[in-house]
This record gives C-alpha cells, structure tokens and sequence, in this order.
C-alpha cells in the first residue's frame, strides 16, 4: 500500500517537478536566484497537496502560494543592483552608459515589483484564511504567532529591496542633475524608475496592513 501512494505521489509530481528543473535551466542570470528560492517550496507544496488527494488545479494554485512562502526571504534585486554598479563603474558620465543603467534598474524594478506582489498576493489568501478560522475559533495562538513572524519577516526583506531601489533612483538622479545638457530620453527613463519604485511602496504597505490584521 506505502509503495501504491509512494508511486502515485510521485506521478502526479511529475509535472510540477519537470516544469520547476525547466524554468530554472531557462532562466537568465538575474532571473535564477528568485527561482531558486521559491522552486522547493513550490515543488514540496505540491507533493504535500497531492498526498492530501486534491486536484491538480488546487494543488497547482497550493504550489504558488507554498513556493512564495518558501522564498520569503529570497530577492535577486540586490545582486543585480550590485552587477549593474559595476558595469556602470568608470563611465558614470557617460550618457549611454547611464542610459543602459538605468533601463536595467528599471527592468530589476519591474521584476522585484512582480515578486512584490506575489508575496502580497499569498499573504492576503494566508490571512483570510486565518482569519475564518480565527472567527470559529479553529486558529491555534501557536499558528497566529507563526503569521506573525513570518509577515515580520516578508516586511524586513521587502523593505530592504524597496530601500535599494528608492537609493537607486536618488543615484540615477545624480546623473541627471549633473547633466550639461537634458537628455529625454533619459529623463523618460528615470521618470519610470520613479514609478516603479511607488509600486514597490504600495506593495510594501499592503503587506504592513495584512500584518496588522493579524494583530
């Protein structure tokens, strides 16, 4: 019988396992670390879903939500930051090069916004679900606590990439007031950052207000 479910556990992983390896093989430099991150907890999510007997659709949606909490802690914007600074090391006056930077920034800042708003997205379904089952008393003081920490957690990480981004933008600035001459395309360029980065707050303040609904 343990071989039975053992052998089913392990087919109906299978798809979820192959896509994981796949993204991750695909993935760019700066795409890898994220992924990493989330890939077992979404991978183990889905097991665990699927020894449960749920369907693949649910246990799909489960694998989301299990992968972003596996990676609560686990950003790549740092280190692409981090990369792009010393590409740009040398040439900071140089027009193209700033140029080249900054659309990178803003392209680390979309991305960084995406995994924003995935960890808001399965902390809103964590805390709605804690909440029901706060209302019928079914919600341990233990299990409250762990909601606790852990959205402290997601804050302090997410707080960190928001404050890189936001020190991103002031540096891209400079560049901008230093300048002879206006570039638009430039200015178009660091507009957008600017945009990006009070994407990044909001997200950042949604996950501050599902904290203080668990109290």
């Amino acid at each position: 019988m343990r071989m039975t479910i053992k052998r089913q556990i392990t087919r109906a992983a299978a798809p979820c396992l192959l896509a994981t390896f796949v993204l991750i093989g695909c993935a760019t430099k700066q795409q890898t670390s994220s992924l990493e991150c989330g890939a077992g907890g979404a991978a183990a999510g889905y097991l665990l879903c699927k020894a449960m007997g749920k369907s693949d659709a649910d246990c799909a949606r489960f694998a989301v939500v299990t992968g972003a909490i596996g990676g609560v802690a686990c950003y790549s914007y740092a280190n692409r930051l981090e990369n792009r600074r010393k590409e740009l090391a040398g040439r900071e006056q140089d027009l193209n090069a700033q140029l080249r930077y900054v659309r990178g920034l803003n392209e680390d800042g979309a991305q960084l916004n995406a995994e924003l708003r995935q960890r808001v997205d399965a902390a809103t379904q964590r805390v709605a679900d804690l909440s029901a089952k706060t209302g019928s008393q079914r919600a341990s003081a233990d299990r409250i606590a762990k909601e606790r920490k852990q959205l402290d957690d997601e804050i302090s990480a997410a707080n960190k990439q928001v404050s890189l981004q936001s020190g991103a933008l002031t540096e891209a600035k400079g560049f901008q007031a230093k300048r002879t001459t206006a570039s638009a395309d430039l200015d178009s360029e660091i507009a957008k950052q600017g945009r990006l980065l009070a994407d990044a707050q909001r997200q950042l303040v949604a996950l501050s207000q599902l904290r203080e609904r668990v109290g």
